[in-house]
């Protein structure tokens, strides 16, 4: 694979990934901190596959933060690797509490249990940092 074709893959692997999260945690964000309750079955089964997709999403990351070092799983390569150093990075030595924290936000959407102000605090953090991991593959990207 050339460079430009390793760069293109990460920018559109890591944008996937930041427009797939950032959807799901404004959906949920409609409901929980807006109060829109939807009243359609479809919008419904829409919530509903955006906090599974999130869960799973949430417990990927949790894994991949967690297991500095091992190989990788299946399950851990739905996070871009670059999402997960960025991530890491940025909680440094507050990682034990931000891993706590994104599984306990991966229990609380599993149960359909409604969200905390601290968990939307977590899921902003990981918006943020699939955003800004997105935008410096896209520079990179945008160099050659």
């Amino acid at each position: 694979m050339s460079d430009l074709s390793m760069i293109a893959h990460d920018y559109a692997l890591n944008a996937e990934f930041a427009r797939k999260f950032n959807e799901a945690v404004l959906q949920l964000k409609r409901l929980y901190l807006v109060g829109r309750e939807s009243k359609q079955a479809q919008l419904d089964t829409d919530m509903e596959h955006c906090r599974e997709e999130l869960r799973q999403i949430l417990t990927s990351l949790a894994r991949a933060l967690d297991d500095s070092g091992r190989k990788w799983s299946e399950e851990q390569a739905k996070v871009p690797t670059d999402v997960v150093d960025r991530l890491r990075g940025r909680v440094k030595s507050e990682l034990p509490e931000a891993v706590s924290e994104l599984q306990n936000t991966a229990k609380d959407l599993g149960e359909g249990l409604p969200l905390k102000e601290k968990a939307f605090a977590a899921l902003d953090q990981v918006c943020e940092v699939a955003d800004a991991t997105a935008s410096a593959a896209f520079r990179r990207l945008r160099r050659i």
